[in-house]
């Protein structure tokens, strides 16, 4: 418990001590209310928490005064003032950790037991002083000047009960309030994210939709066309077609694919590209074993091999490449698409599909994945990179 929490400055060594010492306490309380109380430990033994410090003891040596100047021997108006103070700031705080046992009835039962005890204190202290100071023997010199010493004493034993229960009840309130905020505010952040993600995943449909209309369209033009011409071409590219159909419409409705179910839909996306267009398009696709198991969100793939076909190869009149890898090393799995196009283009700016890709990356493992484009001369290369979960885990 004498870490700092992750992006927060380092403990100096009060804090550190302190930390050690009430790491006990800590293991007892209950994960939100631990969290709380830490937040504060760490502020009152921070340089800014010296302030609330003084002003403390600037409270206890006012009051003390105050009392003293009433008639109170000094060490007794000192003791008072430090037992008043220290019980309001404790209440307070309590109040503060734990606002879901302050309720009003509560802190009613509070007000009676506090009251109580206090007149019950005061009681024992007159009577003992009587005895002791003034000697008295029998009742009547207890009770003649009790009631005249209870008058005085109400007030002041009412007030120190009533502001005792107001102050718990205006941090317990003000602690409810800004737990109201907090969930207010998570449930906010989780319904953007929430948002975002359908606007994504909307985004990616629209995209699809536009795609592969145009590229099954073509397709099935030239495909029509060689059936008429009983072009032996056009039975390959029908099966090529088939399973880029059937392979798609189950992989794209899913939440999350392996790369061993989606790497099968490039390679007939490129066979069907090859067969439509021969010679002008080479493609090859490789992984290794612990590739094949990673989980991706489906379609990125697709969408990178479409980015290098439409606008790297397809870009030479003597004919393009473009080569699918993926790899596990070190804990990082890497998924590249290259080509051998013109590259990237002085200006270039990304187009949706690239900022889609890496909209779902963030979504789906913030900053453990991330999308790389580099200008490989010729061509360029397109890099998923990905810390897997048990590397990730291991880093923490």
């Amino acid at each position: 418990m004498d870490t700092p929490a992750a992006g927060a400055p380092p403990l100096n060594r009060v804090q550190r001590c302190y930390f050690r010492w009430a790491s006990p306490w800590y293991d007892r309380m209950e994960p939100g209310l631990r969290e709380e109380a830490r937040r504060i430990d760490t502020f009152l033994y921070s340089a800014q928490g010296l302030w609330v410090w003084a002003g403390v003891v600037a409270l206890i040596v006012a009051s003390a005064f105050g009392l003293a100047a009433a008639g109170f021997p000094p060490a007794l108006a000192l003791l008072c003032s430090s037992a008043v103070w220290v019980a309001l700031l404790g209440a307070g705080l309590s109040a503060w950790l734990m606002p879901e046992r302050h309720t009003v009835r509560r802190l009613g039962r509070t007000a009676v037991i506090v009251t109580g005890m206090a007149f019950a204190g005061a009681l024992t202290g007159f009577l003992v002083a009587r005895a002791t100071v003034h000697g008295a023997r029998s009742p009547g010199e207890f009770v003649a000047p009790l009631g005249d010493a209870f008058l005085r004493a109400a007030p002041v034993l009412l007030l120190g009960g009533v502001a005792l229960v107001v102050v718990m009840a205006i941090m317990a309130r003000l602690r409810r309030w800004q737990m109201a905020r907090e969930l207010a505010r998570l449930r906010l952040e989780q319904a953007l994210e929430v948002a975002r993600r359908q606007a994504a995943e909307a985004r990616l449909a629209a995209l699809q939709a536009q795609v592969q209309p145009h590229f099954i369209f073509n397709t099935l033009a030239a495909l029509q066309h060689w059936v008429d011409a009983a072009d032996p071409r056009a039975a390959p590219l029908l099966r090529a077609l088939t399973g880029f159909l059937r392979g798609s419409t189950e992989l794209l409705a899913r939440d999350s694919a392996t790369l061993d179910d989606e790497l099968p839909l490039a390679e007939h996306y490129l066979a069907v590209m090859q067969a439509r267009w021969g010679e002008r398009l080479r493609g090859t696709v490789r992984a290794d074993a612990a590739s094949r198991a990673v989980r991706l969100p489906p379609g990125l793939l697709l969408t990178l091999v479409e980015n290098a076909v439409e606008h790297g190869a397809g870009a030479r009149l003597d004919g393009g490449e473009v080569h699918v890898r993926a790899r596990v090393a070190t804990g990082r799995c890497e998924v590249e698409v290259a080509d051998n196009g013109p590259g990237l283009a002085p200006g270039w700016q990304e187009g949706v599909g690239l900022g889609n890709v890496r909209q779902r990356l963030a979504h789906r493992f913030g900053d453990r994945a991330r999308l790389v484009l580099d200008d490989a001369a010729p061509g360029v290369r397109a890099r998923i990179e990905l810390v897997l979960a048990e590397e990730a885990e291991h880093v923490r």
